[in-house]
């Protein structure tokens, strides 16, 4: 999820922790717990210092260690130490626990949308996705303001247990609506390789990804139609390119962060562009979230980037900076 989304969730699971009567009754430990669910609930993006290695760097590890299991203890240990020097708290062991609640909700989530986490690290390097939230879901965000605006009138520990309880069952929703669908359409794509869910903000509402033998069918389900929208084959042109692109630093740092990346090829007077594209973001038929290539004609010259472009204009921008780089 995004970074406000961790942090409305840890100020709402300092709120739930007051019905914790020991956290109740010790001012000095409710004022930790609160901030405490608030650090652990971001705590795992803490590896966006990856970034001053570089945006491939990032790329290769967000969500990767830090959002393994192992993590979860270590980042509740480290947060609940860094808190401790500041409060004289009469239950380290209530600190603790409210901080592992808040950091396992964070990978939790994060497991369950499309981006995914390596929360099986050491043992696999597999990302794994669940795909029944947006990256973003407002409905979360709603019924968290819903219960902040309750807390004048009711006691704040009730109060956010309804919430909870809400929020719980609107993920059991979440959860079974999307297998069901994609149990669905799994019945009528027979031959499909994979079917790759991809929820949108309104419920109910997924952007739809079909892979076959032979090409990706793209499309969006809602109400119980499909649209499909896009379609291409899955031909790939001058494969050896392609093989040379994939041992780039930058594009190999792009390949490790997800498993939904394919190759295209486009052949210019000057030399070839190779474009990995994340299948599993898309507007209409444009793939925002991509590693670039390009290759001289004589191949002794290249140059990558990796990135994610929102519009046409910098798009156009990156490919005519990457094309002059090496006249």
């Amino acid at each position: 999820m995004d970074t406000f989304s961790h942090i409305i969730i840890g100020f709402g699971l300092g709120a739930l922790a007051q019905i914790d009567p020991v956290v109740t009754n010790n001012s000095a430990l409710s004022a930790a717990v609160l901030i405490g669910t608030v650090v652990g609930s971001n705590a795992p993006d803490f590896d966006f210092m990856y970034r001053l290695k570089g945006k491939g760097s990032y790329y290769r590890n967000h969500r990767g260690w830090s959002h393994s299991l192992p993590a979860i203890p270590i980042w509740s240990i480290l947060t609940t130490s860094a808190i401790l020097p500041f409060f004289q708290v009469n239950s380290i062991s209530h600190l603790f626990l409210w901080i592992l609640l808040a950091v396992t909700l964070h990978v939790l989530l994060d497991l369950f949308n499309v981006n995914g986490t390596q929360a099986l690290r050491p043992f696999s390097k597999k990302w794994l996705s669940l795909d029944f939230l947006p990256l973003v879901d407002p409905y979360i965000i709603m019924l968290h303001v819903l219960g902040f605006s309750l807390l004048p009138f009711f006691d704040t520990g009730r109060v956010f247990s309804f919430v909870y309880l809400g929020i719980v069952f609107y993920l059991f929703i979440r959860f079974l609506s999307t297998h069901y669908t994609k149990w669905k359409l799994s019945q009528h794509f027979q031959n499909a390789l994979q079917i790759k869910m991809i929820p949108k903000t309104a419920a109910f509402h997924w952007n739809i990804m079909i892979e076959t033998n032979q090409d990706f069918l793209f499309g969006s389900y809602s109400q119980g139609e499909l649209w499909i929208e896009h379609t291409f084959s899955k031909k790939i042109d001058y494969p050896g390119l392609v093989l040379n692109s994939s041992m780039d630093h930058q594009v190999d740092n792009f390949l490790k962060s997800t498993n939904f990346a394919y190759p295209f090829v486009q052949k210019r007077k000057n030399g070839y562009f190779i474009y990995w594209k994340d299948l599993r973001f898309r507007s209409k038929k444009f793939f925002p979230k991509l590693a670039i290539m390009f290759i001289s004609l004589d191949n002794q010259n290249q140059v990558s980037y990796t990135g994610k472009l929102t519009s046409i204009k910098q798009y156009k921008k990156v490919i005519k900076k990457l094309e002059t780089s090496i006249k």
